[in-house]
């Protein structure tokens, strides 16, 4: 292998399902596109593909992908796939999600804790309430990256009553909100602009990384759980802002730590999260 699987472990899941439907299920293989290894790194592993189906069908390898292309009713199927993870990096949970993205949450999320697996991937982690350097890309004007002293100051979990009468699509409307904010400090020499909370990630149980957004971003509304800090200016050097962000997550599956994605090395500096 080569390029970005050059170097990664395998690791390789053995996995059964059932249809427990009155139908047959048609291209019943693909169950395993949902499925997810997440690193204690909170990074996903990468799916190995061959031609013809998903997973590892060579022979010599201890992983085969043995899922047919239906699966009548009352019927199963035990098949394995095969995951590409950064070297040292553990496996904290397998997980089955279903629509969502990087950014957005899943619709729905069915996880599989595996054994110690979180508390390596707290290990490191700030405690809330420390204050850590995060890398923000201030542009080349305002000095490039900066190493921003960031706190992480709440996690609150909402309702989804708070976010009546904000524009959102059916699925959106029933997720629960969670509100995190953090206070940032400029430490450059010149005006720093307070565009931080694209980069802020809610780490859930499910392995998710989850995006989110200031509540007047999302609609032009406020939200009484998760105001804004007032100020909408720039931040001179040496001052403080304070912003808050809101979360969308699936039913049930709980913040566990907040993540900052740091700018031009895409790793997250990530403190454990206490909701309130």
């Amino acid at each position: 292998m080569d390029g970005d699987l050059k170097g990664k472990i395998p690791h390789y899941l053995t996995y059964e399902v059932t249809n427990t439907d009155k139908k047959k299920i048609p291209y019943a293989y693909e169950v395993f596109r949902n499925l997810a290894l997440t690193g204690t790194d909170w990074v996903p592993g990468t799916q190995v593909s061959a031609s013809g189906g998903f997973g590892t069908a060579n022979a010599s390898t201890p992983c085969e992908d043995s899922a047919p292309d239906a699966l009548a009713p009352g019927d199963s199927y035990t098949s394995c796939g095969t995951y590409m993870m950064s070297k040292g990096v553990g496996v904290m949970s397998v997980t089955h999600t279903f629509g969502g993205s990087l950014v957005s949450p899943a619709d729905q999320v069915t996880s599989w804790p595996v054994d110690g697996g979180l508390a390596k991937a707290s290990m490191g982690m700030a405690a809330q309430g420390d204050t850590i350097a995060v890398r923000w890309d201030a542009g080349k004007e305002k000095g490039g990256v900066l190493e921003l002293p960031a706190t992480l100051k709440s996690v609150r979990k909402g309702s989804p009553a708070d976010l009546a009468g904000l524009e959102l699509d059916d699925d959106q409307r029933h997720r629960t909100p969670y509100y995190v904010t953090i206070s940032y400090r400029n430490p450059g020499n010149t005006d720093l602009y307070p565009g931080q909370a694209s980069s802020v990630r809610v780490l859930t149980e499910g392995g998710q990384q989850i995006g989110g957004a200031p509540a007047l971003v999302l609609d032009g509304l406020e939200i009484a759980g998760c105001p804004s800090d007032g100020s909408g200016g720039m931040v001179p050097p040496g001052g403080k802002v304070t912003q808050c962000t809101v979360h969308l997550s699936a039913d049930g599956d709980e913040p566990v730590a907040v993540g900052f994605e740091d700018a031009d090395e895409g790793d997250l500096s990530v403190w454990r999260a206490h909701v309130s």
